[in-house]
């Protein structure tokens, strides 16, 4: 599991769960269509399991490199 920050700054572990609706954000702000976004969306369950479910993911060419590096992130 990855170890990320809090909004206060305390370490908590990250279980890679994300819902639909997180998962909507992140790629709203990286700049996805809604029509992208909804076809992603059928295709995952809810909450998806970034780890489990990255096969389905990279089936639309997203993996967490390819967001960063459309959210103007650095590695």
């Amino acid at each position: 599991m990855k170890t990320l920050l809090t909004d206060i700054g305390r370490p908590r572990r990250d279980s890679g769960l994300r819902s639909h609706q997180e998962v909507a954000r992140v790629m709203r702000r990286a700049g996805y269509s809604g029509e992208v976004i909804s076809d992603v969306l059928s295709q995952l369950p809810d909450p998806t399991d970034l780890e489990r479910d990255q096969q389905i993911l990279a089936r639309y060419g997203l993996s967490s490199e390819r967001l960063m590096d459309r959210l103007g992130g650095s590695p």
